[in-house]
C-alpha cells in the first residue's frame, strides 16, 4: 500500500455572532483540519470535535498521533474503523481518505457515491436567549425553511420562548433542540406547548444516557405522544439503536459523533430500516467539515448544516429559497495534487 504523510493545524475562528445554546455560550470555533498525501494527490478534513464529551481540537490531534505511523503506511477507510474510535479524529481522517481516493481516481466522492448533489433545506439555528431576543432572531430569519430553536434555558422562561418564536415566524417550518436541558417534569408540561405551537420535532429533551431511567423512558414515551423526538446527545453510534429503541422517532447523526462519513452511510442505512426518521446534524465547523455531511444529507428528512455560516467569507451560499447549495468539490470532494 502506499505511504501517505499526514499533517494536521489548529485554528480558532471568530463567529459572526455569539453562538449561545443551554451549555454555553462562545465567540470563537476551534476545530483541527487534516491532510493526508501519497505524494501526488492530496484529502482533506477537519473535524470540530464534541465538547459534551471533552474533546478538544488538541485531543483530536493527539489522538491522531498516537496512530500515525500506523496511518502513514497506508489505511483504507475500512480499517480505519479499527483505528480510531468513534469520534472527531476518525471523523477528520475519514473525510481525507474519501477525498484522497476521489483525487487519485480523477472522480469527486459525490460521483463515487452516485450523488448528483442538489440544495439542501438545512436549518438555522435560533440561539438560546429571552423570548424578545428570539422572537427578533426569528423575524430576521424566518425566510429560512427551518428553524432550530435552541431551549435549555431558565424554565420559567421556556413556554414564552416557544410562543414568541412561532409567533414570530408562524408559516416557517421549526423544530427544538432542548440540548439535554430539560427535566422530565418540564419534558410533560412542554411538550404539549411545543405540538400546540406547531413545532414539528423535539430533539434532545433529556440528559444524555437518561433512556436506562425508568422515570425519564415515562416521559419521553409521553411526550411522543404530543410530537416525534429525536435523539441527538444520546445517539452517538450504531451502538445506540438498542437502547433508544421505542423511545424517539428520529435520530441525529453527525459526523463528529459516529466518526466520519463512512460509519454515517451505515449508520442512515439502519436508521430507515428501522422505520427512523434521518437528521442529519453538524457541530460549528468550516467548510471541509461539512462537505461530507451535505452529501450524506441529499435524502435526509431533516438537515442542520449551518455551521459554516457561522464564520465569516466561508464559500458557502444559500439560494432565493434559503436552500444551502451544493458545495464546490474544489473546498471538498476532489481533492488536489501536491
Amino acid at each position: 500500500m502506499t505511504r501517505l504523510t499526514l499533517s494536521f493545524a489548529i485554528d480558532a475562528p471568530k463567529l459572526v455572532r455569539p453562538f449561545v445554546i443551554s451549555t454555553g455560550a462562545r465567540t470563537h470555533q476551534p476545530y483541527l483540519s487534516v491532510q493526508l498525501s501519497d505524494g501526488l494527490h492530496i484529502g482533506r478534513g477537519a473535524a470540530a470535535g464534541l465538547r459534551y464529551f471533552g474533546e478538544t481540537p488538541e485531543s483530536l490531534a493527539a489522538q491522531i498521533e498516537t496512530v500515525r505511523a500506523t496511518l502513514e503506511r497506508g489505511v483504507t477507510r475500512d480499517a480505519l474503523l479499527n483505528i480510531l474510535p468513534a469520534g472527531g479524529a476518525r471523523a477528520a481522517v475519514d473525510a481525507a481518505l474519501w477525498e484522497l481516493e476521489a483525487a487519485r481516481d480523477h472522480t469527486t466522492v459525490g460521483a463515487a457515491l452516485n450523488i448528483i448533489p442538489k440544495p439542501v433545506a438545512s436549518a438555522f439555528t435560533i440561539v438560546l436567549d429571552d423570548p424578545d431576543a428570539m422572537a427578533a432572531q426569528t423575524r430576521a430569519e424566518s425566510w429560512r425553511p427551518l428553524l432550530k430553536v435552541k431551549l435549555g434555558g431558565s424554565a420559567e422562561l421556556e413556554p414564552d420562548r416557544m410562543r414568541a418564536v412561532a409567533q414570530a415566524a408562524p408559516s416557517t417550518r421549526k423544530v427544538i433542540d432542548a440540548n439535554a436541558g430539560w427535566t422530565v417534569t418540564q419534558l410533560g408540561a412542554l411538550a404539549p406547548i411545543a405540538a400546540s405551537l406547531g413545532y414539528e420535532l423535539l430533539e434532545q429533551p433529556l440528559a444524555i444516557g437518561c433512556e436506562t431511567d425508568p422515570a425519564a423512558r415515562a416521559a419521553l414515551l409521553l411526550a411522543a405522544q404530543s410530537l416525534p423526538l429525536c435523539a441527538d446527545e444520546s445517539f452517538q453510534t450504531a451502538a445506540d439503536f438498542d437502547r433508544i429503541d421505542g423511545l424517539y422517532q428520529a435520530v441525529n447523526i453527525k459526523l463528529d459523533k459516529c466518526g466520519g462519513l463512512s460509519a454515517a452511510l451505515a449508520i442512515r442505512n439502519a436508521a430507515r430500516a428501522r422505520g427512523l426518521a434521518v437528521f442529519i446534524g453538524c457541530m460549528l465547523a468550516p467548510t471541509v467539515a461539512i462537505a461530507p455531511a451535505h452529501l450524506l444529507a441529499q435524502d435526509a428528512d431533516y438537515a442542520d448544516l449551518d455551521g459554516p455560516f457561522w464564520f465569516a467569507d466561508e464559500p458557502v451560499t444559500l439560494n432565493r429559497d434559503g436552500l444551502f447549495e451544493p458545495i464546490d468539490p474544489s473546498l471538498w470532494g476532489a481533492g488536489g495534487r501536491v
